[in-house]
């Protein structure tokens, strides 16, 4: 299998060989760091899928298949991407709508049964603390319970993957929102780092999810470049 990326490099920089090589080495870095293969190929996944660069990330689910992955695996990737997509759009609001902008966060719609108080009491017996992400759905605190359950469906989903790497997805889909909340979505981030490194991710690991997801972002440009531009 031709790495769609490397092709498409070769395809919009042609004869810069310096440019190509450097694509090369960075790739080859990743293939000796430390996290190991299967998990590198998922980061990898993650990542186009992001991008919607769709060659990109069958390329690697096939590779990721080879060292062990499954279909639940993936499914449980998209439940992910899922959950903290929407959530974004929450976090997004708190700078656009008006009755989040105080960073207050209104019941507007209170529960069907119970209240949003009991509510977070569920979320602190079972995590121990409430992100950001919980408390901006108590506005209407049937989505809350919603958002919980959700959550506990992710927990709860069959998987080949282990903890420590659910949560390095978790933070390399995370590390992509905030590109979009600006600094609403840094908790996620700190909670998911802290959780790989808690369940034996290294630094060098983290480092590896964030130098993935450059990858995937100078693929998704040379993809623009060869989809919209002109370069004949």
């Amino acid at each position: 299998m031709t790495d769609p990326t490397r092709a498409l490099y070769a395809s919009v920089y042609r004869g810069d060989t310096t440019w190509n090589a450097n694509l090369d080495a960075r790739l080859a870095r990743l293939e000796s760091g430390s996290l190991d293969a299967k998990s590198r190929e998922l980061i990898f996944v993650v990542g186009h899928l992001l991008n919607e660069n769709g060659e990109a990330a069958r390329y690697h689910q096939k590779r990721a298949r080879k060292h062990g992955a499954i279909n639940d695996d993936f499914r449980l990737i998209l439940k992910i991407l899922d959950f903290y997509r929407g959530l974004r759009i929450f976090q997004d609001a708190q700078k656009l709508v008006g009755f989040w902008r105080s960073g207050n966060f209104p019941e507007i719609r209170k529960p069907s049964n119970g209240s949003v108080q009991e509510i977070f009491e569920e979320i602190i017996r079972t995590r121990t603390y409430i992100a950001n992400g919980f408390r901006v759905y108590s506005a209407d605190g049937d989505w809350l319970r919603l958002y919980l359950e959700r959550s506990d469906n992710i927990k709860a989903s069959p998987k080949s993957l282990d903890d420590r790497l659910v949560q390095l997805v978790s933070l390399a889909v995370t590390l992509k929102n905030h590109r979009y909340s600006n600094n609403w979505n840094d908790g996620c981030i700190q909670v998911h780092d802290e959780k790989a490194r808690a369940l034996g991710a290294s630094a060098q690991d983290i480092l590896e999810v964030v130098q993935i997801i450059e990858i995937c972002e100078s693929s998704a440009t040379a993809l623009q470049g060869k989809q919209y531009l002109d370069l004949d």
